[in-house]
């Protein structure tokens, strides 16, 4: 095949070398010429015309099969980034996009090894072009609607790549598959968060261990509203559960499975080292007294700037104003009492707060403190955390499954290739100009041959002419001497 795509380059070469040709007998013969021109000899193509077309037909037919032919070995690949962050420059993933990266060396390496190619990274990335629909387009960057960003991409391998024993549509199609794997490796949805590790539980306090499985679970339950989002009712194959339903069976879990296991543990006061643990809660508590005596001091200081207002200030909160669908209205504005006060509210929302984890803790101290737990129930306890463990890690399968489903079914449109077929117009119009220019050149050649034969005639006349001369020349001197 890749002697069909010279077959275009060598017929423009011929054609150039055709009018190097004419040029240069126009130039020899141009004294020659009648005096009024080319039209008067347009009679040497009598005789003629009928090769004249049937060289114009053969130019035609050999150049437009030699475009069309190339165009279906080496045609251009259409990838088209079909998600919604593709419109912004993004990634799925909301990283920034670089099309550079689909001919970066690292996806080149792959495509040598995945397709055996007998080249280098340097020697395939000179046969492979990237071109955007609005790489050519001069964009006025004082018009922000003006600022558009491409999300389609033209890839093309050049011909000469069969010099390496390379078909260009299969490195195409290779050069697709591996970028795809990268791409959906390195910047689609990332679901390891669904990956849980219970490692730290061993030798963890007992209440502890239930604050690190809720931390577990809420990271299952904040992971699914995304996609329940996008696709509420989405099912796996075979499985009936949808994101709102794993999503209710989390919060179960956190809102009555673990409060039963923490009230247990408190109502028995259990420990692993009963002076460390409660060292730690009376140490905590010192911490958060401090911090509970720093929000009700600050919620005291605004209180008391609430208080210094003038009220004759705050009485002017109601400004004349226009929405978008210019109606009229009167507008709130807020003054310096309303923040004032927003935060005083959350400052004393925070202390309530930390009163709240220090009563907690208190009582979890004194439980520890006074127990007197047996070794059954502490093997119950265990049992509970292995029941426990079972069944968020059943949950975190279930999370898994039904959005890698989901994410398979998404992934799959994230990237569409299409390969152009050979531009069958284009090509017409091509070869004709070609042709023209062609058959241009050739009846010309076949107007001018009469007066380049009298011309050459002429040369070869004067030529035999001054040998003759110079031969007389030579015989007198010889005679002479």
């Amino acid at each position: 095949m890749i002697l069909v795509s010279v077959i275009e380059p060598a017929l423009k070469f011929c054609l150039v070398i055709l009018f190097i040709n004419l040029i240069l007998r126009y130039l020899r013969i141009k004294s020659k010429l009648p005096v009024l021109g080319l039209r008067d000899i347009s009679g040497n193509l009598k005789g003629k015309r009928g090769r004249l077309a049937a060289w114009s037909v053969l130019f035609f037919l050999f150049c437009y099969t030699g475009q069309v032919l190339t165009e279906i070995w080496s045609p251009n690949m259409l990838m088209v980034f079909n998600y919604e962050e593709a419109a912004r420059g993004q990634n799925p993933n909301a990283t920034r996009f670089n099309e550079s990266y689909i001919l970066s060396d690292q996806i080149l390496e792959k495509v040598i090894e995945r397709g055996c190619l007998s080249m280098s990274v340097s020697q395939l990335s000179q046969f492979l072009t990237i071109s955007t629909p609005l790489g050519a387009r001069k964009l006025d960057l004082s018009q922000e609607s003006d600022l558009k960003i491409s999300t389609e991409y033209w890839i093309h391998c050049s011909e000469m790549a069969s010099l390496y024993q390379a078909d260009p549509q299969k490195v195409l199609n290779i050069l697709a598959d591996v970028y795809w794997e990268e791409f959906t490796r390195n910047y689609a949805e990332n679901d390891n968060m669904l990956e849980l590790s219970f490692e730290e539980l061993e030798g963890m306090e007992y209440l502890d261990i239930k604050d690190y499985l809720q931390m577990l679970a809420n990271r299952l339950k904040n992971y699914l509203p995304g996609n329940s989002r996008e696709s509420s009712s989405f099912r796996a194959e075979g499985n009936e559960e949808t994101f709102a339903s794993l999503s209710k069976k989390i919060n179960n879990f956190i809102d009555i499975e673990l409060e039963r296991y923490e009230a247990f543990i408190l109502e028995n006061g259990l420990s692993s080292s009963r002076n460390t643990y409660q060292s730690r809660m009376q140490y905590t508590n010192r911490l958060l007294d401090t911090e509970r005596k720093k929000n009700m001091a600050a919620h005291d200081v605004r209180i008391e700037a609430i208080d210094m207002y003038n009220s004759f200030m705050t009485r002017f909160v109601l400004i004349p104003t226009y929405d978008v669908d210019q109606e009229f209205y009167m507008s709130r504005t807020k003054v310096g009492v309303d923040y004032f006060a927003e935060e005083a509210k959350d400052f004393l929302e925070s202390a309530t707060g930390l009163v709240e984890a220090m009563e907690r803790n208190s009582y979890a101290d004194a439980q520890v403190g006074k127990s007197r737990a047996s070794a059954d129930v502490y093997s119950q306890a265990d049992e509970r955390i292995g029941e426990l463990k079972a069944e968020l890690e059943n949950l975190a399968a279930q999370s898994r499954k039904l959005c890698d489903a989901y994410v398979k079914e998404k992934r799959d449109g994230y990237i569409q290739v299409s390969f152009a077929g050979p531009s069958v117009a284009l090509g017409a119009v091509n070869a004709f100009f070609l042709t023209v220019l062609f058959a241009l050149a050739r009846g010309m050649l076949f107007i001018l041959e009469p007066y380049y034969q009298e011309y050459h005639q002429e040369r070869s006349a004067e030529r035999k002419a001054g040998k003759r001369t110079g031969k007389k020349q030579t015989i007198q001197k010889e005679r002479a001497t």
